[in-house]
């Protein structure tokens, strides 16, 4: 890209004066123009160099003042005008306020024709274009002969840093390095990966940006870095990270960080598409194994020979989905959303598995319909492995929150003896999720246990279970009006959260005075306090009865 400092270089700019506006002698120049229109500013574009011999103004002297700022505020390069010819001198105030603006004048003597400039000019930046798109298609060629001979990221990244002069890293949108030069400082990188990790996070960076550290860091070595994103039509995105001072404003360097970041996003686009069909070979098989198709557990065994099942191990199954009033799936525009909501699935999805996959080796993440599903497998599953995947899940809850803001809720079924039992294992895990979803919860972690104590009443007479019921919550057994019912629902929800008044008020997005309402209303209808143990858990029992006889009549799924 020209300078206008080098356009004033050229043999027919060369007498030309430059009476203000000094400071924006480094301004670009994409293109000159020549006209002399009363509303020239509206044919103007963004660093554009004007040419004018002012004579649709030589009569309204604040005219002059006024096109300086308007082409200020526009971006355009500088303004040369030929003096002695329609206007003696440029007003000194216009002067004053070009400087101010760094806005560049400049005077054109009468020696050459406006015309002549324009076409010198013009052919320099035709010139100059020339050589940066040979310069362009050279350096893309380059990096495409390198990913044609199989080098990849890593080969890129050293040539870039080879033409560049600078230490180059790579990253992936989920900021995972990808590749780097030989150069690189590992220690100093990571003094300022967390500052970049924070400026990525919470910047929308769409273009390349110069930043420089608030603070230099213990022996690190860059105290100023830039960020080249990397956009694909996918959505999936990596960062050109660049270390050091840079020439951002010189063309050569700008093109070579260009052609190298869309070489590398066809690399990521066909990594993503690689990544899908693999992902979607497990689901098929997985959606198969669940939904118990496959017949024998030796065809289990063949089929998923790449996915490591062992038919020694006991396995268990986590069900996991979005809370539906999450604001996961709100926006006002349906086909942005869709690419958000099919972006941060594939963000959960690979949490999922670098978190968990990674504390358990023997596992694997598929999704069934809005479910995803991890499949873990132990040697031995007993209370002290239950303890530790109910603090991996949680951890892992918490880190989704937190990071893409993601209520997610979890099902934990029991463990499997054999492979050909991991559909009733999936079936628990879903059980214990829907489980949860009936008692209003969200961002909740729950086991299967709940359907042990379901099994226990299935050996109770379906008579004596109604007689419970009924005796214990007497009006409130069958609601019969919506009041009742909103009864029921605060009284089970108060029940689930320990009595809880302000996290029941929360969960049922009342007031707490309305709890507190509704709560002395089931006293006076059940005739007790809800205050000790026994007349508390006697309650617990009728309502899971209720919940137990839903669950039973219901054909739902989630």
């Amino acid at each position: 890209m020209l300078r206008l400092l080098e356009i004033l270089e050229l043999p027919t700019f060369k007498d030309a004066v430059i009476v203000a506006g000094k400071g924006g002698l480094t301004n670009n120049v994409q293109s000159v123009n020549l006209m002399d229109a009363p509303d020239i500013i509206h044919y103007l574009n963004n660093e554009q160099l004007l040419l004018t011999t002012a004579y649709s103004i030589k009569n309204t002297p604040h005219a002059l003042m006024k096109l300086v700022k308007q082409m200020a505020e526009q971006g355009c390069a500088g303004l040369g005008l030929k003096t002695k010819r329609f206007i003696n001198e440029i007003p000194e105030n216009v002067l004053q306020k070009a400087n101010e603006l760094n806005f560049p004048i400049f005077e054109i003597p009468l020696d050459y024709s406006l015309g002549e400039m324009l076409n010198e000019a013009l052919g320099c930046i035709l010139k100059e274009r020339t050589h940066e798109l040979n310069y362009a298609l050279n350096i893309h060629r380059e990096f495409t002969n390198i990913v044609i001979s199989g080098g990849g990221f890593s080969n890129i990244i050293e040539s870039l840093a080879s033409i560049l002069k600078l230490p180059v890293i790579l990253l992936n949108y989920r900021l995972d390095i990808m590749a780097y030069s030989h150069d690189i400082d590992k220690e100093a990188f990571f003094e300022i990966y967390w500052y970049i990790h924070e400026k990525i996070h919470h910047e929308d960076l769409d273009t390349y940006k110069v930043l420089t550290l608030p603070r230099e860091g213990k022996g690190n070595e860059f105290t100023e870095f830039s960020i080249y994103p990397i956009n694909t039509t996918n959505q999936q995105k990596g960062y050109i990270i660049l270390l050091g001072s840079t020439l951002a404003n010189v063309s050569p360097f700008t093109l070579a960080v260009e052609q190298a970041a869309n070489v590398i996003s066809f690399e990521f686009m066909k990594l993503h598409a690689l990544e899908q069909h693999s992902r979607r070979l497990k689901n098929e098989f997985f959606t198969d194994l669940v939904d118990g198709v496959i017949p024998s557990e030796e065809e289990i065994i063949n089929r998923g020979k790449s996915f490591h099942l062992n038919k020694a191990l006991q396995y268990i199954c986590i069900t996991c989905k979005v809370d539906d009033s999450s604001d996961f799936y709100q926006d006002t525009h349906p086909l942005q959303t869709e690419k958000e909501i099919n972006l941060r699935r594939d963000r959960i999805y690979e949490m999922l598995e670098s978190i968990l996959t990674k504390q358990f080796e023997s596992s694997n993440v598929f999704t069934k319909g809005d479910l995803f599903t991890i499949l873990i497998g132990f040697d031995f599953y007993n209370e002290a492995m239950e303890q530790t995947v109910l603090e991996a899940v949680t951890e892992l809850q918490t880190d989704l929150y937190h990071s893409i803001d993601c209520p997610l809720s979890f099902g934990i079924s029991n463990y499997t003896e054999s492979l050909k039992e991991i559909p009733t294992s999936f079936q628990e895990a879903v059980d214990a999720l829907r489980a949860g979803y009936r008692e209003n919860k969200k961002r909740f972690i729950k086991t299967y246990r709940i359907k042990e104590l379901a099994e226990i009443f299935k050996t109770i007479p379906t008579q004596k279970l109604k007689e419970f019921y009924k005796s214990t919550l007497r009006d409130l057994a069958y609601p019969k009006d919506k009041e009742k019912e909103d009864l029921v629902q605060t009284l089970s929800v108060f029940l689930n959260n320990n009595c809880q008044i302000s996290e029941t008020s929360k969960l049922l997005f009342i007031h707490r005075n309305t709890v507190i309402y509704r709560i002395k209303k089931c006293e006076e209808l059940l005739g007790i306090e809800l205050k000790g143990s026994d007349e508390t858990l006697r309650l617990r029992i009728a309502l899971f009865i209720r919940s137990f006889f839903n669950n039973r009549i219901e054909k739902q799924t989630l």
